[in-house]
């Protein structure tokens, strides 16, 4: 491996560390808006009361995605340089791109804060709130497949190892059932929305770890394309 992959690694295992960080910290520590079904009343007295909060939580999420972006472009890099006959390297990107989308939930949480700062009301509110719920929900469908890309082509390559592979498919399979949970009548997903906290869950430990095997351990021999097809 020469100098610029191993950058590029390191860039990509601190990423996934911030990105992991963030995640948590959007979890925990920043202040959310009530979900769509509240009174709007409640939403509005909440933008009121959070706004600073609800700003910078909208900032750090939107830094999050960034951070997922670096992480996954420079794991995909990785089962590329692994098995250049491969194309499991572009499903993982295409994947992890997809989950760009998360920023337009962020945008439109910074424009009901500031549209409520700016004293709107009624029935204009409504014009896309909640969207970043539902945005956050559907992004697992390109996760699951980044996950399950990188799980595949982690196994056949050995680019992640292969218990870290097994974790990523099955957390591809938690994710492809949690987006389906949009379908339920209710905001939390109904019975659907447990697979998809137990995939952020596992996520939450999937990255790191995988960022650290980035760290310690040398990109593995090429894979000749039989052997990548065996």
């Amino acid at each position: 491996m020469d100098r610029s992959d191993q950058l590029l690694e390191r860039a990509g295992a601190a990423a996934g560390f911030v990105a992991v960080a963030l995640l948590v910290a959007l979890f925990t520590v920043f202040p959310s808006l009530p979900a769509p079904n509240k009174p709007l009343a409640e939403i509005v007295n909440k933008a009121e009361a959070n706004r600073e909060g609800l700003l910078v939580g909208a900032y750090a999420g939107a830094l999050m995605t960034g951070a997922l972006l670096v992480f996954g472009a420079a794991l995909a890099a990785r089962l590329r340089r692994a098995d250049r006959s491969g194309a499991w390297w572009l499903l993982a990107l295409l994947g992890i791109g997809g989950t760009s989308i998360g920023i337009v939930g962020n945008a439109l949480e910074i424009m009901f804060v500031r549209a409520v700062g700016h004293g709107a009301s009624g029935n204009a509110l409504w014009i896309g709130y909640g969207a970043d719920h539902w945005l956050g929900v559907l992004t697992a469908v390109p996760l699951a497949l980044f996950l399950f890309a990188a799980g595949m082509g982690g196994r056949a390559t050995g680019a992640v190892s292969r218990w870290l592979s097994w974790l990523a498919i099955g957390l591809s399979c938690f994710f492809v059932l949690g987006a389906g949970s949009v379908t339920g009548a209710e905001v939390d997903g109904g019975i659907l929305g447990m697979p998809l906290l137990l995939g952020y869950l596992g996520l939450i430990v999937w990255i790191p770890v995988t960022s650290l095997s980035m760290l310690r351990h040398r990109r593995p021999a090429t894979v000749e394309p039989a052997a990548a097809l065996g």
